[in-house]
């Protein structure tokens, strides 16, 4: 049913969501159960294109043109050929005149390492303890849940808004970005964009960059008798150790204060895999090893990657290097704009308190859009063990972006009434991340 008035639209939207609020904990747990890695995105992405479908929205797939991707500096390197995995996109068109708003989630999620002390099954969605446990429940499918329900009901609600309303659930966000870089490039651009990360109800507006490298040593095979000695493994350990050099010079007097507030190493190296031989006794053939590797503002991510050859070819002159996935560019975005603003004044009138600011360390697809924002539920344990997502945060977290939604969408927010006290839909605090106290 159509409603009108600031006020009596964020009580329309808080009783909506009360009525609905039990779907967030099973929806996110049905979620984590598609084990949604690199390349099985499909039948989680159907869930969520079924349900938009079911709530009005038009529904496209979104893939990705690779060749496109590659001539494109601010893509990633396509990981998997064009073999019909996509993003899904919903779209409620407005009625004319009014600002538009993007929200947006990804879908993948990192493998589970079998060696990790898991105590919950990875891929149960287990909840207990006021949490969803699982590989994936925070990082991000909680906050896309939560995003999701927020769609719904403000498409219900707000038939007639002003601006259109667009949701996505993207792909490809953990190695490379090109999810979100082709829902915008198929034409889904909008005045303002909001992504469910797992902030703990912070607004998160800065992100660094990211680089992904490949290093592979090769030496001629054989018998431990016959090719002792210095080797593969050798190559590429002094590889690795030029690089963690370059990694403590980026780290030593961090330029960007806004990164620096939040971490004291904010651009950090992981050997994330490593790989090759075949037998103890036999000198491998050629051994690689996969880096990551994180930058800050004033930098591209060509310079970077041009560092890395440098530094590898200083100390291991043999070792090959090669880059994949992520070549991800620094952000920071505004955060006294128009969206920040209706954002933090949202969150403060249904929690109860000040949302903080905050930047995160590492990449996500806010980069990708023009003044985006990460905003979304607590969660821990991300790419490790025992990942959880707090249930009362993903509460809190629907109904600060339905309200949020409603009003950029509407234009009502600027008229400058806004309603006093909180609006929660049951008892429970806000976890707000470590707040970089800092603008751009």
């Amino acid at each position: 049913m159509p409603v009108g008035g600031a006020h009596e639209l964020d009580n329309a939207i808080a009783d909506a969501l009360r009525e609905r609020v039990g779907e967030l904990p099973s929806f996110v747990a049905a979620l984590v159960r598609e084990q949604t890695t690199l390349g099985n995105e499909e039948p989680a992405q159907q869930l969520i294109a079924d349900r938009l479908a079911a709530s009005g929205f038009t529904v496209e797939r979104v893939q990705i043109d690779a060749d496109a991707a590659l001539a494109d500096p601010d893509a990633g390197y396509p990981p998997l050929a064009d073999d019909g995995r996509s993003s899904v996109v919903g779209m409620r068109r407005g009625k004319g005149g009014g600002r538009s708003l993007h929200l947006s989630g990804h879908v993948d999620v990192v493998p589970v390492d079998p060696d990790a002390p898991w105590t919950h099954d990875p891929w149960s969605g287990e909840i207990a303890e006021g949490r969803v446990w699982g590989r994936g429940a925070g990082d991000m499918k909680g906050g896309l849940a939560a995003y999701l329900l927020a769609a719904e009901i403000v498409a219900g609600l707000c038939p007639a808004a002003e601006g259109d309303l667009v949701f996505s659930s993207v792909i490809e966000e953990e190695c490379g970005g090109n999810g979100m870089w082709s829902v915008l490039r198929a034409g889904y651009r909008t005045d303002a964009t909001l992504i469910g990360e797992p902030t703990g109800l912070a607004v998160v507006h800065a992100g660094t960059g990211v680089v992904w490298a490949r290093l592979r040593a090769r030496r001629q095979a054989g018998h431990s008798a016959y090719r002792g000695g210095d080797g593969t493994f050798d190559e590429l350990a002094r590889a690795i150790a030029a690089l963690r050099a370059l990694e403590a010079e980026t780290n030593e007097n961090p330029q960007d204060a806004v990164f620096a507030a939040v971490s004291e190493w904010p651009y950090g190296m992981t050997v994330g895999r490593i790989g090759g031989g075949v037998w103890t006794s036999s000198a491998p053939a050629s051994l690689e090893a996969s880096v990551r590797f994180g930058l800050g503002l004033g930098r591209e991510p060509a310079d970077v990657q041009s560092g890395i050859v440098e530094a590898v070819a200083g100390a291991a002159p043999a070792v090959e290097v090669s880059f994949e996935a992520f070549r991800a560019r620094t952000y920071c975005h505004d955060t006294e704009g128009s969206l920040p603003t209706l954002l933090r004044e949202t969150h403060e009138r249904v929690t109860g308190s000040t949302a903080k600011l905050s930047a995160f360390t590492a990449t996500t697809d806010a980069r990708q859009a023009e003044g985006a924002l990460c905003y979304g539920p607590l969660a821990a344990g991300l790419h490790g063990p025992d990942e959880w997502v707090d249930i009362a945060s993903l509460e809190q977290t629907a109904l600060v972006v339905a309200q949020t939604a409603a009003r950029w969408l509407s234009g009502e927010w600027l008229s400058g009434a806004v309603p006093a006290g909180p609006q929660q839909l049951r008892a429970g605090s806000a976890h707000p991340a470590r707040s970089s106290g800092r603008s751009c």
